[in-house]
């Protein structure tokens, strides 16, 4: 017992140390507040350079980002009923005014009557590894060459979208655009070239449609323009001239000129399907049915349309 209690003595003195405490912060957090069951701050200490540690609750809270404020409050006030830990990321603006992301964990701490007395907050800056993982998910979910969102993401939206036209008992357009003799561009202008008119094609197919809309490169020389709210069928249809009159005018890359043209199918939910396995195959058919017949032109879908393609 009398070895316990010297024990103790030693590692309270230890932690009165502030070089000791410095480094236990250090290892875990950026900032460590320490605050009364009643939301008053009782101790407060910060070793990073623009994550100082508040003068008070108000203050901490205002700093959070507004759609983060609710939830960490929450949390918050889940501590004190619960007596149990949490954890949350939110965006937090530091000392020199620029937001940064954070992330904060809540540990409930009895006092001398075994009673939950204290809240110790302990932050960490987490905007590197949230840089990081954004890196990342652009890498999954965006083409490498135009910066398009690719197939993976198309196909999420286009759930999305299709569940939210069911919701709202709208209309959704699809249209799928395969360029003309790409492979010519290649073989006689060389690769680089082609390079760049994909990603001056994909910029000039985002100037025809709205923010809401989504060009997506799903490979090669496919693309698809996703509208997930439309008026009527007559809306894709604009949509569809505007992006012909677009590619028809001339280009100009790596001191060649030269002309192109585009050719799509498109389809309307739910006239033309349901679900998103029928709306890609039936706009494939479409696609498939102006690469027969001539090309340069956008047709809608149509039943007697025959099976082909590879769109989907």
């Amino acid at each position: 017992m009398k070895r316990n209690d010297t024990f103790g003595r030693a590692a309270s003195e230890l932690l009165e140390r502030s070089d000791v405490l410095r480094h236990l912060l250090q290892a875990v957090a950026d900032t460590m507040i320490i605050l009364y069951d009643s939301g008053e701050i009782a101790h407060a200490v910060s070793h990073h350079p623009v994550l100082s540690a508040p003068p008070t609750v108000r203050e901490l809270l205002e700093r959070v980002h507004d759609g983060y404020r609710n939830d960490v409050t929450r949390a918050f006030f889940r501590v004190k009923a619960r007596g149990k830990p949490f954890s949350a990321q939110y965006q937090y603006r530091s000392d020199n005014g620029d937001w940064i992301w954070v992330e904060s964990t809540g540990i409930p701490m009895a006092g001398d009557h075994e009673d939950l007395s204290y809240i110790a907050v302990l932050t960490k800056d987490i905007t590197k590894q949230k840089r990081t993982e954004e890196s990342l998910r652009t890498m999954a979910f965006h083409d490498s060459l135009t910066g398009l969102p690719n197939r993976r993401l198309f196909k999420e939206h286009l759930l999305h979208s299709l569940a939210q036209a069911k919701r709202n008992r709208g209309l959704l357009g699809l249209l799928y655009l395969d360029i003309d003799d790409f492979k010519r561009i290649n073989d006689t202008m060389g690769h680089e070239t082609g390079d760049e008119f994909l990603k001056a094609f994909a910029k000039r197919v985002k100037g025809c449609i709205r923010e809401i809309d989504m060009v997506a490169r799903m490979g090669g020389d496919e693309f698809t323009v996703l509208l997930p709210t439309v008026d009527s069928a007559a809306n894709v249809d604009k949509v569809a001239k505007r992006i012909l009159a677009a590619i028809s005018a001339p280009w100009e890359s790596h001191g060649h000129q030269f002309h192109a043209t585009v050719s799509g199918g498109i389809v309307v939910y739910p006239e033309n399907g349901e679900d998103a396995t029928t709306l890609l195959r039936h706009v494939d058919m479409a696609l498939y049915s102006v690469k027969g017949s001539g090309r340069n032109n956008f047709v809608f879908y149509d039943p007697a349309m025959p099976e082909g393609g590879s769109a989907n």
